[in-house]
């Protein structure tokens, strides 16, 4: 008999540790390895994705017109002498 992550991991939800065997205990501690794996894997996967956006950005040159529009807005709108 093989685990199965995707279905078997139903059958420790409502059950106490402390009524579990070993091999059950073994099984518990290897779905939450996975669940962990998963989490990371993803949060990963999010950090790489945003870090992808802030470079096409910043490599477009979009943060220099930016910053240009703003100073140039700022210099226009401060009252002149």
């Amino acid at each position: 008999m093989r685990f199965n992550p995707l279905t078997d991991h139903e059958r420790y939800l409502d059950k106490d540790p402390k009524d579990m065997s070993l091999t059950e205990l073994r099984m518990l501690l290897k779905i939450k390895r996975m669940d962990l794996q998963l989490g990371w894997n993803e949060f990963e996967g999010k950090i790489k994705f945003w870090q992808r956006v802030v470079r096409s950005v910043r490599e477009s040159g979009m943060v220099d017109q930016v910053r240009e529009g703003i100073q140039t807005y700022l210099q226009n709108k401060s009252p002149k002498e």
